[in-house]
């Protein structure tokens, strides 16, 4: 085994220091652990160089694990061996990422048949800001690391301020189906069937919370996860595990090289800091948090560091199931609702915990995207324009809750 752990960690490595990683023949594979000791073997594999997709966190739930062309045989078996099952999700994932580049270089300019880039995007909200001055506003929150600047769509019709609905996306980077969904959200709003929704409440859409990690997708690397802030031995922390609720408490690492590194301290990324900053400005009137991830097709409620419920608990899982039934009706896309832990695993200091715990609001949800693992992070282009509509739907019941105060204050819990 010693041998196998420095092979795989040296294969890593030097991928890592790459201009811009080639995946060919890397294989997405996914492994199921049945008892306890194989779970504990499984989470032991990010410290000898894998990279999961999806965390490994109980006994009979499976976790996604990347792995490269020439040790895929040999893992793959030892793990057979100790009575895991293994099932090969992506066989090459290069090809998937190359067929996200053709898409794009094909379309030339912005849209949702490919991914677009960050100064397209950000030409995009510009172009609507100017077409719509009258009732939108674009500004920053703040700067990223690199000196990026977070750009914030607020729309609002109307001299009064109204209740208000925030939704982000690109949190991590590497999750390219978010930003599109939520500028094809900002188009609907404004040009689109969902006008109405503006009369009713304003809407904040913050499209790239990491436009620095982000960018690092489309230029170095395709499946960076983290911020890009320089540390003493590796890069970027996890902004989702950085926000300073139960921060550092469970499911995140304080190891600066793994892909669930927690930060220096809380807030210490400038890109949670300026959310840190700016959500209390518009707290009083803020009645909805929703935060855009990928992949696995679920609904998440908080909280992210313990399994303990929060109030109201069955309304606001009546209130997934619902969301859920409308993504389902167009392209019968079936997600899952409930707890973070419940469903996922453990992980602190999210921003969705945070807008909840700290600032009490009504409604904060977390969206896991398509899909179930056959692309994960790599979903087709094709699929960006499906995935943006049924969230919509399911978006119309979260406006409609909203509206007819089903969804009512809670307490704060600390």
């Amino acid at each position: 085994m010693e041998i196998v752990i420095y092979v795989v960690l040296a294969s890593f490595t030097l991928s890592a220091c790459s201009e811009r990683i080639n995946y060919t023949g890397y294989a997405v594979k996914r492994i199921t652990p049945k008892t306890e000791s194989q779970l504990a073997a499984l989470k032991q594999l990010e410290n000898i160089g894998a990279l999961f997709w999806k965390e490994p966190s109980a006994r009979g739930r499976p976790a996604d694990v990347l792995l490269p062309p020439n040790l895929q045989g040999e893992m793959v078996n030892i793990l057979k061996a100790m009575g895991s099952t293994v099932e090969n999700l992506i066989e090459n994932i290069q090809v998937l990422i190359d067929n996200e580049e053709s898409a794009a270089k094909r379309t030339g300019q912005f849209g949702w048949t490919a991914y677009s880039s960050f100064e397209e995007i950000n030409a995009f909200l510009l172009e609507q800001h100017e077409k719509h001055p009258n009732y939108t506003r674009l500004f920053s929150i703040g700067k990223s690391f690199e000196g990026r600047d977070l750009l914030v769509f607020k729309i609002s019709r109307g001299s009064k301020p109204k209740k208000s609905i925030w939704l982000d996306a690109n949190i991590h980077a590497r999750e390219w189906i978010t930003s599109a969904v939520a500028t094809f959200t900002i188009n609907e709003l404004l040009n689109g069937e969902r006008t109405g929704w503006t009369r009713d409440f304003d809407w904040y859409i913050l499209s790239i919370l990491n436009p620095d990690g982000f960018v690092y997708t489309k230029t170095n690397n395709r499946l960076w996860r983290k911020t890009r802030s320089t540390g003493l031995r590796c890069i970027g922390a996890d902004a989702n595990r950085n926000f300073g609720f139960h921060w550092m408490e469970s499911g995140s690492s304080n190891n600066p090289c793994s892909e669930t590194y927690g930060g220096k301290s809380a807030f210490s990324e400038l890109e949670t800091q300026a959310l840190r900053d700016y959500i209390p400005s518009i707290s009083k009137h803020l009645v909805g948090y929703i935060s855009l991830h990928s992949y696995s097709q679920l609904i998440l409620l908080p909280y992210g560091h313990s399994n303990k419920h929060i109030p109201q608990y069955d309304t606001y899982m009546d209130l997934g199931h619902r969301i859920a039934q409308a993504t389902a009706t167009r392209y019968q896309t079936m997600y899952t609702t409930g707890n973070i832990v419940d469903l996922l695993y453990a992980a602190s200091g999210g921003s969705m915990d945070w807008v909840k715990g700290t600032h009490n609001i009504n409604l904060t949800l977390t969206f896991e995207l398509r899909d179930t693992g056959r692309y994960g992070f790599l979903l087709p282009p094709t699929e960006i324009i499906p995935t943006a509509e049924e969230f919509l739907d399911g978006l119309e019941v979260i406006v409609q809750s909203l509206r007819d105060g089903i969804i009512t204050p809670d307490f704060k819990e600390h």
